[in-house]
């Protein structure tokens, strides 16, 4: 082996350094089979009836992928430690396409062995850089969330398994609001204010610190029974609960009441969407029968517009684009406005069913044509030479 050998092509540590330039597209991607389908159903075409496909493809395909692109670029950021192993990388590509390609030809249990390894993946990646930081940085009490949330995605996928009625309903439930809601609390609540104000994450140490653990842990027992609570008890009990436990979590630590200080308007989108993942849960405590329209509140208003709107920074961030992350690219509105469409048109399919079909085809419509303006303002720096940070 020659001396040079072992050390990887440039193009190979510019990956491994900003894997946010596969994962995102392939979780905009794969947003768009989660999606299409509807569009096409709308349309008149015989392509089935695939509810448990489109859940499943876009909490753990699309979601999955604009989160570990994140956290995979974030956290060896902020710990200065490694960023992914190709095996990692190539596991973190591999894995949401074949959850993707399971629940396609459902084979639920195969999705659900493959969705397990990506849980395990992110959490082999995560624990250990937050656990022994390099150069002193460590992160934020609230980072708890993160293995919490991973906790109850896997709980989620698992309890199905047990059978139909509340197993499963409790298992969905964990799945498609717990691990993202938890995912929010933790890494939002580090980087809100970031974002939104410029204020790096602060980290406390000794006796503060361990107080505002115990407070995270006790606001995410809080999280989950409020689960159990919608199943057991009644589904305005549940979301009430989770409603205050998420306003509690994430707009007092990130003093979110106060509008982005920092130009950019996608910092708007993104503080908009955090507003919006407690709001969707105190809709349907509210009006348990609008459970449908306040969940895609949550999904598309709080999850998918967080998701795309916090991808924008990272991008124009890394690929040194100022004038575009300081300013109102159209992209970036658009994109808003559309995504504001498709949360009203997903809404109307349960409050006004008579025109079902019509309300679908505009909700799968506006998100598709929203993730292709992303596409449009986000791909050519994703392909440029990275900047120096």
């Amino acid at each position: 082996m020659s001396p040079t050998s072992a050390v990887p092509s440039p193009r190979i540590a510019t990956l491994r350094r900003e894997p946010y330039r596969l994962l995102f597209p392939l979780g905009a991607l794969l947003g768009w089979a989660g999606v299409g389908h509807w569009l096409l159903f709308a349309l008149g075409m015989n392509v089935g009836w695939r509810a448990a496909f489109h859940a499943l493809t876009q909490v753990q395909g699309f979601m999955m992928c604009f989160a570990l692109g994140f956290l995979f670029t974030f956290i060896p950021r902020r710990t200065r430690t490694e960023g992914p192993a190709l095996w990692q990388l190539g596991l973190a590509m591999l894995l949401p396409v074949a959850v993707t390609a399971c629940a396609w030809a459902g084979a639920w249990a195969i999705s659900q062995g493959f969705f397990v390894a990506m849980l395990a993946l992110l959490l082999g990646f995560v624990l250990p850089r937050v656990l022994r930081p390099g150069g002193g940085l460590g992160v934020p009490e609230g980072m708890l969330w993160v293995p919490i949330s991973v906790g109850l995605g896997l709980v989620g996928s698992l309890l199905p398994a047990f059978g139909m009625g509340w197993p499963h309903a409790l298992g969905s439930a964990l799945l498609t609001q717990g691990l993202f809601t938890g995912l929010v609390l933790g890494v939002g609540g580090m980087l809100l204010p970031m974002f939104l104000h410029g204020q790096p994450p602060k980290v406390e140490t000794g006796t503060e610190r361990r107080l505002l653990q115990g407070l995270h842990l006790a606001a995410a027992g809080l999280f989950v029974l409020s689960f159990v609570l919608e199943q057991a008890v009644s589904s305005r009990l549940g979301h009430g609960v989770r409603a205050a436990v998420v306003a509690a979590a994430l707009v007092g630590p990130t003093a979110l009441w106060r509008p982005p200080s920092q130009p950019g308007l996608h910092r708007w989108l993104i503080w908009l969407s955090a507003w919006l993942v407690p709001v969707g849960d105190a809709v349907v405590a509210f009006e348990p029968l609008w459970r449908t329209a306040g969940l895609h509140v949550v999904f598309l208003g709080g999850f998918a517009l967080m998701a795309l709107a916090v991808s924008v920074h990272v991008v124009l961030a890394h690929g040194g684009r100022p004038a575009q992350l300081h300013g109102r690219p159209w992209q970036v509105g658009a994109m808003g406005a559309l995504l504001g469409v498709a949360v009203v048109a997903r809404g109307l399919m349960a409050l006004a069913p008579t025109r079902y079909l019509l309300w679908m085809g505009t909700a799968a419509a506006c998100f598709l044509a929203a993730t292709l303006l992303w596409a449009h303002l986000l791909l050519p720096a994703m392909k440029g030479e990275p900047v120096p940070h």
